[in-house]
């Protein structure tokens, strides 16, 4: 008889009070459980497979670190955010400079043309896609736009996140939208029309 899945671990005030004192059982079961969001987190904010996921280590044992200072009157997951984008931002400063022309070349491939319906299949390619239309927005509408629309935080806890207004966050919203519409929407035309069997000449 096959062993039942384990369920998630839930990530509470007594499991980071643990986790913080230097409980190893209870830093492997924070670990597992906040490294996929933070991992989402950082490939968001960074638009870059590679370093989403060098960072996403870096992160981890930075909050490790730092879970004593977590204030428990404050949601978890504000706090936890705050530190990602601001570790997510410093690590864009340091390399902008030096890799931008590069990183353009990587990270832009030409989002007006999407693989075969049957290629798109694959969730690694579907994510590709939407990273490199994430990749042209400017940084603090990608934030915005990772913080509300992909993990679904209210536009409250993203304006303590980014330590803004609400009404700049939705005005970066609004923004970021509009720019994916424009990245998005003629590839997902062209790969409509090639569905009908039709022509792009």
């Amino acid at each position: 008889m096959s062993e039942r899945p384990t369920p998630p671990t839930a990530i509470t005030p007594d499991l980071i009070h643990e986790a913080a004192r230097g409980k190893p059982e209870a830093q492997d079961r924070w670990f597992r459980a906040d490294y996929p969001c933070v991992y989402r987190l950082c490939l968001g904010f960074l638009a870059d497979t590679v370093a989403a996921e060098d960072l996403a280590q870096d992160a981890m044992l930075h909050l490790l670190d730092r879970l004593d200072r977590w204030n428990p009157t404050r949601p978890y997951a504000a706090w936890r955010n705050t530190v990602v984008l601001n570790l997510c931002r410093d690590s864009h400063r340091k390399s902008n400079v030096r890799k931008k022309a590069e990183d353009k070349l990587k990270l832009f491939p030409d989002v007006q043309h999407l693989p075969d319906p049957q290629d798109a299949a694959s969730a690694r390619e579907v994510r590709s896609v939407i990273t490199a239309a994430l990749a042209q927005l400017p940084a603090r509408e990608r934030e915005a736009f990772v913080l509300r629309d992909l993990e679904q935080q209210k536009t409250s806890e993203v304006a303590d996140v980014m330590a803004i207004n609400p009404a700049t966050v939705r005005s970066l919203l609004t923004l970021a939208r509009r720019r994916l519409r424009g990245i998005l929407g003629p590839a997902l035309d062209m790969d409509a029309r090639r569905c009908a069997g039709g022509s792009d000449v």
